[in-house]
């Protein structure tokens, strides 16, 4: 959840992809059907008004000023960015329960710069799913063990396995439960 929101999702270890790859893209699923257009081209999209850039650009085009980043958003009490948020934090519990009653998710993982909100985000996120999923629990929701870093570690692991190394490196551990990803 950072520029964009995507997503992805782990059936038994491995990612799923789909008939043509793009399962698990959540940030264009419509939570709004009515609402604003997205860049790509779909109207109320997820991406649109939970991303950090979407913060960022609601909050900026609501109170006429430039430049507003969604940590500022976030951390602010004017009533403009609460508006701007609760609207993030209600599209992202909609995706997400459709999400959790179409694939019945064990756990689900919020990394990227927007979930460096921390309690702000996954608090009032959390307590709104458990509202929207009336007869199930609600899954955990955890934030990314390599935080905003995640999107470039995979990015150098499926580099390194495109240069003809399926392996990894000497001393390199992949789980980052037990030990750092390169030691």
């Amino acid at each position: 959840m950072g520029t964009g929101i995507a997503g992805a999702s782990i059936i038994n270890g491995e990612p799923y992809g789909g008939a043509a790859g793009w399962a698990g893209e959540i940030g264009h699923t419509p939570v709004f059907p009515d609402g604003e257009q997205c860049a790509c081209g779909q109207f109320g999209c997820l991406e649109t008004y939970a991303s950090a850039a979407s913060v960022g650009r609601r909050y900026s085009q609501r109170a006429g000023v430039e430049g507003v980043k969604a940590e500022q958003v976030v951390s602010s009490d004017d009533p403009i960015a609460i508006e701007v948020w609760d609207e993030a934090v209600e599209a992202l519990s909609l995706a997400l329960a459709t999400y959790t009653l179409l694939l019945d998710p064990s756990v689900i993982v919020l990394g990227g710069g927007l979930a460096e909100a921390g309690p702000a985000l996954f608090d009032p996120v959390r307590t709104r799913l458990i509202k929207r999923l009336a007869f199930r629990e609600a899954p955990p929701l955890v934030p990314a063990a390599l935080g905003v870093d995640a999107g470039m570690l995979g990015a150098a692991l499926l580099g390194w396995r495109a240069a003809g190394r399926p392996e990894l490196g000497p001393g390199w551990v992949v789980d980052v439960r037990s030990g750092p990803l390169v030691s």
